[in-house]
């Protein structure tokens, strides 16, 4: 919610006259300096003249940095101050106009009840029982609303005096209907357990002060600017900026109803995580006589749209409805079980911080380092949202999981639909700049691509998150059968964190790409001699092309740490386990011949690398082979390394195919591996292949050299390199191995008359030691590369920070 404050605040900044005669006025004054609007037409000239620019614009980004950060600590104020203010606002009296607003009479609520009075004495003996059996230390205060006509409670108050009033009608059902008292007790008491009044009284709290303070202004000025006659005077060469009044007021009611969903969701599910305390301490048959009792309004009398009306309004409440309570009553699972909406609200949450961190950031840059958001900008906001997104992700994923195996069983289409609704949530919350058409200054990327950038990048974001969810899968189910804590699930969550927030931040930064669509792969360049033979020039261009996400995740060393979390961190779990149950199998045979598979694919790399030079011998004219090329044109050297590193990668594939459809679980981790080790082995095998280029003078040296180069920093980028470029043919290579594998074994098994489980026998066991030092030789590999090449990185790092 308090993302939604910040997007409105950095739109409204502009429809104040005084901000915006500030911020334009610095601007022409920063343009009529003819240092600036007419640097020297040299490199140095141009520096000075954006050094300066930087400098003389610093005022006007300070003051809309100040008044977005004034703006926000008043939200945030607001909030705390109706939280804190929340016991009192709950004692006051009614007024009898406006029953919704408090007045300055207190309410009649005595304490309750009185261990001095006999006949209140069982009931507070009763009470502390309650207690002390929900786990609520300290008792709460205990109020008796006298003038209540209904039979429910109300917890609240404060972290040093937590209250729960009593309805005194309820009061009877002590003696009369034990189960239902004894219902309502816990249920208020389960809140308390659970820390729900903070979380409740602070939704509310939040709520209000974003319609006080961010809404209501926000429309007031957007009213004022149109009746006003519009903007002031914008100078020239700055981007023209126009209020557009119904885009604006949309948007303002797009923010309010998605912080009103937000804040209702996150109370309802406090309702029925009470409602499961409650059932779970033995009052089932109570709360299912209130909740009988608590049956909507019948709609009989009403027209078909009035009665979908109230349905839709009923579940969209603060208050679930009583068939959700019922149902979570019947079924606690379903309390765990995530829901498509639940991955949407947090998918339009993390959109709508993606929308206002834009701008903010563009501010940012400006008051930091006197530049416009760059790339390292875009990078740093994606890891953040990134990592949000990924950790909800695999939390769900986690929850899916662990009750897939309680009645009823969730649906297979479980599985897709928890991605797509987090990322269709995403694309939705990160498109709201895209309604205020024009209300924003500067314009960003997205507005000026339109709506069509959702059809150019979603794809690419649904992709990704259905191969996340296909990893954090494969984990769950293979930790969760044994998993006795949490450290396996915070394991699984850290290291999705790690290893995806980079890649959907490089997402970020590529969307923003107008001119040309930067998820489009580009072919490389064809050379001149030899471009006349179909056969060669084909391969070069397509083993040359460039991706920019690869090459942008390139340069980060998060990456191949991350790709070797991925498949260390469950077989490292799943050995240990074995190791502690003593098992003599276990998956410690899966994993020796994953790394043997990998081994066996580095090795054929080497072999066809050490023959390619003499096939090329045989196979191009000397004039191709000895030409070293320029910078338009690829000579056969540069063709010769792209060709070995693309088999390396096909090499990955075929492993990766290999393994999916031999291994029955645990498939992402297994595959992961053991393309790690193709990818070392082929990295390891390329000296020996430019040794036999040296041998053989394939391009064209005077002198023969039969030495075996070895350039650890060339070793280190190559093996990034591979790695990278060979998830494009590892992924749907181990997709299709994994459905091919599935399919022969139910043709077999019809065949046999058996089941597809029978008659499999596992592969033989490794030795303990081999396994350990294959890991250690993986994880010293790529810590290596990602030392070396820090350096080289660097230099990248410093190119993006400049803008």
């Amino acid at each position: 919610m308090g993302v939604g404050g910040l997007f409105v605040f950095l739109e409204a900044y502009f429809l104040v006259p005084q901000n915006a005669d500030f911020f334009f006025g610095t601007f022409s004054q920063c343009f009529g300096d003819p240092r600036i609007g007419l640097p020297d037409q040299s490199v140095q000239g141009f520096e000075e003249s954006r050094r300066l620019l930087s400098i003389c614009q610093q005022p006007a980004f300070f003051d809309q940095a100040q008044w977005v950060g004034m703006g926000f600590l008043l939200l945030c104020g607001v909030a705390a101050l109706w939280y804190l203010l929340h016991p009192w606002w709950i004692t006051r009296d009614r007024c009898g106009r406006f029953p919704a607003l408090p007045s300055l009479r207190s309410r009649l609520l005595p304490r309750f009840p009185s261990e001095e009075n006999p006949d209140e004495r069982e009931i507070a003996e009763y009470l502390d029982q309650q207690c002390r059996a929900v786990g609520v230390d300290p008792a709460p205060v205990w109020l008796l609303d006298v003038s209540a006509r209904s039979s429910n409670g109300l917890a609240f108050g404060l972290p040093w005096r937590r209250c729960v009033i009593i309805d005194a009608p309820l009061v009877s059902n002590f003696h009369t209907d034990r189960d239902k008292f004894r219902a309502v007790i816990v249920h208020e008491l389960a809140h308390l357990r659970n820390r729900d009044v903070d979380k409740t009284y602070l939704a509310f709290g939040i709520w209000w002060a974003f319609l006080l303070v961010a809404m209501v202004p926000f429309g007031v000025l957007t009213l004022r600017t149109a009746l006003s006659g519009g903007p002031p005077v914008i100078p020239p060469g700055v981007v023209q900026y126009l209020v557009d009044v119904p885009h604006a007021l949309g948007l303002m009611a797009t923010l309010g109803v998605l912080v009103l969903l937000v804040r209702n969701s996150v109370l309802r599910a406090r309702e029925l995580h009470a409602d499961a305390v409650a059932a779970a301490h033995g009052g089932r048959e109570g709360a299912m006589a209130i909740l009988r009792g608590l049956l909507g309004p019948a709609t009989a009398g009403r027209g078909p749209a009035r009665a979908a009306l109230a349905r839709l309004t009923r579940r969209l409440g603060y208050w679930p409805t009583p068939e959700a309570r019922q149902r979570v009553l019947r079924e606690p699972a379903l309390l765990t079980r995530p829901t498509v909406w639940e991955m949407a609200g947090a998918g339009v949450v993390a959109g709508v911080f993606a929308a206002s961190a834009d701008g903010l950031v563009d501010t940012l840059f400006r008051l930091l380092w006197g530049k416009l958001n760059t790339r390292a900008g875009d990078l740093t906001v994606g890891c953040a949202i990134g990592a949000g997104l990924v950790g909800v992700l695999a939390a769900a994923v986690w929850r899916a999981v662990a009750v897939s195996d309680l009645a009823p069983r969730p649906s297979k289409l479980v599985w897709p639909a928890l991605p797509a609704g987090l990322v269709g949530g995403y694309l939705a919350g990160a498109s709201l700049p895209l309604i205020t058409d024009g209300t924003e200054l500067p314009a960003t990327a997205l507005e000026e691509q339109g709506f069509a950038w959702l059809l150019r990048t979603g794809p690419v974001l649904l992709a990704g998150a259905a191969c996340v969810t296909i990893w954090l899968v494969s984990a769950a189910r293979a930790l969760l059968p044994r998993a006795r804590s949490r450290r396996a699930l915070y394991a699984v969550v850290a290291t999705s964190v790690v290893s995806f927030a980079p890649w959907f931040a490089v997402w970020y930064s590529t969307r923003r790409i107008v001119r040309t669509n930067g998820f489009q792969p580009v072919l490389g360049d064809a050379p001149d001699l030899g471009s006349s033979i179909g056969w060669y020039r084909a391969p070069s261009e397509w083993t040359g092309f460039t991706w920019q996400p690869l090459t942008v995740l390139g340069q980060l060393p998060s990456t191949l740490v991350g790709l070797m979390l991925l498949w260390l961190t469950p077989l490292a779990l799943l050995l240990l386990r074995d190791k502690a149950r003593g098992a003599g199998a276990g998956v410690r045979p899966r994993v020796g011949t994953a790394l043997l598979a990998g081994l066996a694919g580095g090795v054929s790399v080497i072999a066809v690398g050490v023959a390619l030079p003499f096939l090329a011998r045989a196979a191009l004219p000397p004039a191709v082979l000895h030409h070293p090329g320029t910078r338009q044109d690829a000579g056969f050297p540069t063709v010769y390394w792209h060709t070995y590193i693309a088999l390396a990668c096909l090499a990955q594939g075929a492993v990766a195919a290999v393994i999916a459809a031999v291994a029955r679980r645990h498939r992402p981790a297994l595959v992961l591996a053991a393309v790690s080790v193709t990818a070392l082995a082929a990295d390891l095998g390329r000296p020996l292949a430019f040794a036999a280029v040296g041998c053989t003078r394939l391009f064209g040296a005077p002198v023969r050299h039969c030495s075996v180069p070895f350039d650890p920093e060339v070793l280190a980028g190559d093996l990034r390199t591979i790695a990278l470029r060979g998830l494009l043919t590892v992924i749907p290579a181990a997709l299709l191995g994994a459905g091919a594998g599935t399919l022969a074994r139910i043709r077999m098994a019809a065949r046999r008359g058996t089941r597809v489980a029978s008659g499999h026998r596992g592969p033989p066991r490794t030795a303990a030691w081999v396994t350990a030092a294959a890991f250690a030789v993986l994880i010293a590999a790529d810590l290596a590369a990602v030392a070396l090449a820090l350096p080289a990185d660097q230099y990248v790092w410093e190119l993006w920070l400049r803008g």
